[in-house]
């Protein structure tokens, strides 16, 4: 039977890419049922487990990322696997974003796309605040991790907690309802160690353009740490070389 020819211009869209409908053919090699069973028996585990505040004074988030069920997995396939277990386990929103919250959502075109390099149509997001343009309309500003490679994303999360651990474990079982009230960009590049250029992640985003937005308790940062971001007129490899570039 001969394949079907895809459109190059047909991009598909988010259900299809959280549902699987969009995938790699190169799943079947390691999710053959005994596997499968063992891997979401350990990723229910996180998802589902209700943390004590035992558990949670002593969660580290470096360790829960590189201990994490998707750590060995291919970047493609763990993504998905990712997604799959947000818009499995969440209800999404339709509210306005509080600064602190940590939301993965799908972004529509943007207003004025012809004039992006580039744009992430499925961000994941630390979102820090609502600011207004010269025209008086509202613009939602976050830090869109899905810009940065592994290991520097790794860094922002761990720091990020660290420096704001109580509002985290506050929220870490389910979504936040409450603004942190501190968290802010200077505040991002003055707890920031080392030199990450956060600035490259920085967006604003039209909240009518936001959609499916899905606000994460503290427990599933480690499983969006694995999401990859679905770039338009960019592939990630050319994301992590202008970052790098980025100065």
């Amino acid at each position: 039977m001969a394949k079907t020819k895809k459109d190059p211009n047909n991009e598909p869209n988010m259900e299809d890419i959280y549902n699987g409908v969009v995938q790699p053919e190169d799943t079947s090699s390691w999710l053959r049922p005994n596997k499968a069973v063992d891997f979401r028996h350990r990723i229910e585990n996180i998802v589902d487990h209700e943390f004590t505040e035992q558990e949670i004074d002593e969660y580290n988030i470096t360790e829960a990322i590189n201990n994490h069920p998707l750590a060995k997995r291919p970047t493609n396939i763990r993504s998905k696997l990712a997604y799959k277990e947000i818009l499995g386990n969440l209800k999404p929103t339709k509210r306005y974003l509080l600064p602190g919250q940590c939301v993965v959502f799908e972004y529509l075109e943007p207003k004025f796309k012809e004039d992006l390099e580039y744009y992430d149509r499925t961000p994941f997001v630390l979102f820090l605040g609502i600011t207004r343009t010269k025209e008086d309309t509202i613009r939602e500003v976050g830090l869109n991790l899905h810009y940065f490679p592994p290991f520097t994303r790794a860094r922002i999360l761990a720091q990020t907690y660290s420096a704001f651990k109580p509002y985290f474990q506050k929220y870490f079982n389910d979504p936040s309802e409450k603004p942190n009230t501190v968290i802010s960009y200077e505040a991002l590049k003055h707890i920031m160690k080392t030199n990450s250029k956060i600035a490259f992640g920085i967006k604003m985003y039209i909240p009518v353009l936001r959609s499916k937005s899905y606000v994460l308790p503290t427990k599933y940062l480690s499983t969006a740490f694995y999401t990859e971001g679905h770039f338009s007129k960019a592939t990630l490899q050319q994301i992590f070389h202008f970052w790098r570039q980025f100065k």
